[in-house]
């Protein structure tokens, strides 16, 4: 395993789309590194889709979802020590970023030139999340350009796959660039920040089948070590991958689509099995 503080030095930000994938993907590593202060976090979208109905004319989401999603990070990320102060809410609207994504890379432009970072934390190339895909490409394109000197680490949110075998994209990648964090002394409090996400991990409405997060999923990411791609612009896009690259892409392409047609059928099952409790 590596040190946290050797592999994460210096001022970091936490390029984050969404209230809760901070907590998810790296809660464990921010509890165990020192210095709190030195820890930003930015984020992208407003948290008002999440959880959103996946049959939007006969459900909807209360209007301060958002409000409620931002104190929860809070609160969470109060739990792992990071100040209030250093929370840093851009409030584009949520599953709409790619139609915000010039003024969202400008506004996190200015925001990481005045926190001036040694590392910057962003989402995996390969995520599965529209969103997440947009923080990741305005970052990289953004150390690319110059507009702001920072090494980059990429960290998985979505990394259980169904079309893959193993089911876990981070078994595919050259684990050369993998840094694994373990973070079994920080199970607890990373566990005790996500259920600080109570829009995730309940089911907050009434035509929800189940909550965003299912306690086997909290287990599992507080029972396992926490993993990080080293960014390195040579091996850029799928090079990173050690086989199966065109499945990859392909499998890229079709999950997230899937998925929500899964959800779509079951969430029609759930109304019309429960319509009599309502």
């Amino acid at each position: 395993f590596a040190d946290p503080l050797q592999e994460f030095p210096g001022v970091i930000v936490v390029a984050v789309p969404h209230m809760d994938d901070e907590v998810l993907a790296c809660g464990g590593t921010l509890a165990r590194l020192p210095q709190k202060d030195r820890i930003h976090l930015i984020y992208a979208t407003d948290g008002s889709r999440s959880p959103a109905p996946v049959l939007p004319a006969l459900d909807s989401a209360g209007p301060q979802l958002g409000v409620m999603r931002m104190q929860e990070s809070r609160a969470a990320l109060k739990i792992l020590g990071v100040p209030s102060r250093n929370l840093h809410f851009l409030g584009f609207p949520e599953a709409k970023l790619r139609k915000s994504r010039k003024p969202y890379t400008e506004s996190l432009i200015e925001l990481v030139r005045t926190i001036k970072p040694d590392h910057i934390l962003a989402p995996f190339r390969y995520d599965r999340h529209p969103d997440h895909l947009v923080v990741n490409r305005a970052t990289t394109d953004t150390l690319r350009s110059g507009a702001v000197k920072a090494r980059l680490s990429e960290y998985f949110v979505y990394h259980r796959w169904r079309l893959l075998r193993g089911g876990d994209i981070r078994k595919y990648v050259d684990s050369r660039h993998l840094v694994r964090i373990d973070i079994k002394t920080e199970s607890a409090i990373k566990r005790q920040a996500l259920n600080c996400l109570h829009s995730q991990t309940t089911k907050l409405f009434p035509w929800q089948d189940r909550p965003i997060l299912s306690e086997k999923l909290l287990d599992e990411e507080c029972d396992n070590p926490e993993l990080f791609l080293r960014y390195d612009p040579a091996i850029p896009g799928p090079q990173v991958f050690t086989n199966a690259r065109g499945w990859i892409r392909f499998a890229h392409l079709v999950e997230t689509p899937l998925k929500k047609k899964k959800e779509a059928c079951r969430a029609l099952l759930y109304r019309v099995t429960h319509q009599g409790e309502r």
